[in-house]
């Protein structure tokens, strides 16, 4: 079993390589006009009919004067249309009101509209294939009018954007049409480790139509200085590639909902208030946590308690690091909440309950239990930071146990699996008190108490703003610059 794992583990490793050179079995050349409409010229090598296939009857009512490559109809069977190939080539055009479409859908899971842009899965507007096989290799080239942009969370090879190794319908987002666009540069994942060699990644900044060219640029700085809190904690980014599409919304609170989608490379969308109120985006925690989630691979089987948990667990370490929360705050907000998982561990992890703050809880057990078992050489940090540096990063797809064992490697203890073992295969109830109690936290007139003389203190004090050896590093906040 582990040597079939740990060959899993090395052929995705090897994945993202095998994309770069592969030859793709699909083309798509996509132009992109005022609307915005999109203009799709797909192309497939196969020596047999390719079905081509809309996501669901929605998107197939979009789909307008499709022909094969001969300029025929081809006869339309459900929501599909049948292609035979010609030379080796099987070829559909179609013209698609990607704009009408986002304003049907208005749904964060498909497509939303802003002014005369667009945020849309990649299904939302491009065909499925079958017949060809397997999953295609498919280059995306966008050709996009004076002031429109087109942006995805894939890499790029040469000048097509690259979906390899997953579906069209399990692909992340694309942002379209009248969008503030730019690519910043971040530290790729694991390159911040003392003695790795500096390599880059890119996190693409797509603003829907909406914001005031002032708002644009608070926003951006907000991302910015939210994406080198996270590389501090992860010692590099997330993600090697990233799209991340801020949705104005007015009338919205400061921040808004968050959704992140990783098939094809990570992809986070985010609604934001308008007016942009900069002071206040500091104070939430939306970013942070999908970012999070971006540096994670998506947990199988009733995993969604160890996604979520630790998301929910390492935010505020994040910001505290960062200097935008105090220690006392961090314990406040989880002695506050942390009692809503509590009872769900006497009915095992597996339930499905309250998978915020029972994953939490979950995490501030290894955390301690690795730094016990590490002598504080060794935090959840750098167990998350494994699982990542492994390969294993949001396009990936891992089994709780599996997780545990790539866990466990990093930092060479069996701490994870047997937390695994105590809470997720079987229903060990536990007593949160008595945890509070060892590590010195403790409320007084609502106020934290730390106790430095209680027995668990010294790891206490390691996991919010991290071991001695590796200490916090602040991100100046604007109006501190």
């Amino acid at each position: 079993m582990l040597l079939r794992f740990l060959a899993a583990v090395l052929l995705f490793a090897a994945l993202p390589a095998w994309a770069q050179t592969a030859a793709p079995d699909c083309t798509v050349d996509v132009g992109v006009t005022a609307g915005p409409v999109l203009d799709v010229t797909y192309r497939c090598r196969s020596t047999a009919a390719v079905t081509f296939s809309a996501d669901d009857k929605v998107v197939a009512s979009h789909v307008q004067d499709l022909r094969d490559g001969a300029g025929n109809k081809p006869a339309a069977s459900g929501d599909g249309w049948t292609v035979q190939p010609v030379n080796g080539l099987a070829e559909v055009r179609y013209r698609y009101d990607l704009a009408a479409y986002a304003t049907e859908a208005n749904s964060t899971s498909t497509a939303l509209r802003r002014g005369e842009s667009v945020v849309s899965g990649l299904s939302g507007w491009l065909l499925e294939t079958s017949g060809l096989g397997r999953e295609p290799v498919i280059d995306i080239r966008a050709h996009t009018a004076e002031g429109l942009a087109f942006a995805t969370g894939m890499p790029k090879v040469g000048d097509a954007y690259r979906l390899a190794n997953t579906s069209v319908g399990f692909a992340g987002y694309t942002a379209i049409g009248k969008i503030s666009l730019q690519e910043i540069a971040v530290p790729a994942p694991g390159s911040l480790r003392p003695g790795e060699p500096k390599k880059e990644g890119v996190l693409r900044l797509a603003i829907l139509d909406g914001v005031s060219d002032s708002g644009r640029a608070d926003l951006a700085d907000w991302v910015k200085r939210t994406a080198e809190a996270e590389s501090n904690y992860w010692q590099g980014f997330t993600a090697p590639t990233l799209l991340l599409t801020l949705i104005p919304t007015a009338g919205e609170r400061t921040v808004g909902f968050g959704r992140t989608v990783s098939g094809g490379g990570a992809t986070v969308a985010i609604a934001v208030g308008t007016p942009v109120d900069k002071r206040r985006l500091f104070n939430e925690w939306v970013l942070v946590h999908e970012l999070i989630h971006t540096g994670m691979p998506y947990v199988m089987g009733r995993g969604t308690w160890l996604m979520e948990g630790a998301a929910t667990y390492v935010e505020p370490i994040i910001r505290a690091r960062a200097g935008w929360k105090t220690e006392d705050e961090v314990w406040h907000e989880w002695v506050m909440n942390m009692p809503r998982g509590a009872a769900v561990f006497g009915e095992g992890l597996a339930s499905g309950r309250e998978p915020y703050w029972a994953g939490a809880i979950f995490m501030l057990l290894a955390d301690v239990g690795i730094r016990r078992a590490t002598d504080g050489a060794k935090g959840l940090e750098d167990c998350l930071g494994g699982v990542l540096w492994s390969g294993m990063d949001a396009r990936g797809r891992l089994s709780v146990p599996d997780f545990a064992r790539v866990c466990d490697r990093a930092v060479g203890t069996n701490v994870f699996s047997t937390l695994v073992d105590q809470h997720f295969r079987k229903q060990n109830p536990i007593d949160l008190g008595a945890l509070w109690k060892d590590l010195g936290v403790g409320m007084v007139n609502g106020q934290i108490t730390l106790d430095d003389s209680a027995p668990e203190a010294k790891w206490r004090k390691m996991i919010v703003m991290g071991p001695p050896g590796r200490p916090p590093r602040p991100v100046k906040l604007p109006w501190q610059s």
